[in-house]
């Protein structure tokens, strides 16, 4: 039954962490709704099934001709602007992990950055960049940006692109661009769970399992979200965040 139970936590970790109503919260949930301890360790290797589809999906890009001045400015922006998260992620780790994954909490951010989303898509829009041109500044900015989303209910992708678009970026653009600039903190985040809770526990069989599922559903959802029509995608999901953390909010009165 567990295993079953992991399998379907991975196809909602595949399948949210691509949209911008934020996967942590998503697995939070639903574990309850399983009776299932959802901790760091499990959404950690959870992580890992999709940053592995993300590295195969952006292949070509992240390992193609990876001495040209470009790319290693490339590399450098994103590997720079994800410290910040890294560290407040690292300092903050056990306050985020025992106070910040109520339902309060979760309810409160999908409300707030809901918002957000619907009011920004309101603006016009630049044409989308080669991710060569995207700009330290913006990047930064972004990276910055992921601080905000280790609280349960932000969605780093949808934070990062928000930020991103803030800068004038594209929100195409933006969200893929903040694909790349996660891959840092979501390969160092399960090794360093997997290393930390070395050898209480181990990765095992139902978890591997969770890995494939959440890495199948991710590289499948990549590849819908590049034929999908970007038109109010984020007013559509910034309302499908408001509604449900409406929802959550009544339901603990």
């Amino acid at each position: 039954m567990d295993t079953l139970k992991i399998a379907l936590l991975g196809f909602i970790q595949g399948f949210t962490e691509l949209l911008p109503i934020s996967s942590s919260a998503h697995l939070i949930l639903s574990s309850k709704l399983l009776d299932i301890e959802m901790d760091t360790y499990l959404l950690s290797v959870l992580h890992l099934g999709t940053t592995l589809a993300l590295i195969i999906y952006f292949y070509n890009f992240l390992f193609k001709d990876i001495f040209t001045k470009k790319k290693i400015s490339i590399y450098l922006k994103i590997l720079i602007s994800t410290i910040p998260a890294g560290i407040v992620g690292l300092i903050f780790e056990s306050i985020i992990e025992e106070k910040l994954r109520g339902n309060i909490f979760i309810a409160i951010s999908l409300i707030l950055w809901g918002i957000v989303m619907v009011l920004i898509e309101r603006r016009r829009e630049p044409n989308e960049k080669e991710f060569e041109e995207i700009t330290w500044r913006q990047s930064l900015a972004m990276g910055l940006s992921q601080i905000f989303a280790l609280i349960p209910g932000g969605s780093r992708s949808g934070i990062s692109t928000i930020f991103g678009m803030f800068t004038g970026l594209n929100k195409y653009t933006a969200i893929q661009y903040s694909f790349l600039l996660g891959l840092p903190l979501l390969l160092a985040a399960p090794l360093y769970q997997i290393y930390k809770e070395y050898p209480q526990r181990v990765l095992n069989i139902k978890d591997v399992f969770g890995i494939l599922i959440a890495g199948i559903i991710t590289y499948l959802g990549l590849i819908v979200l590049k034929k999908y029509s970007k038109k109010n995608w984020l007013t559509l999901f910034g309302i499908y965040r408001i509604l449900l953390g409406i929802l959550l909010l009544f339901l603990q009165l």
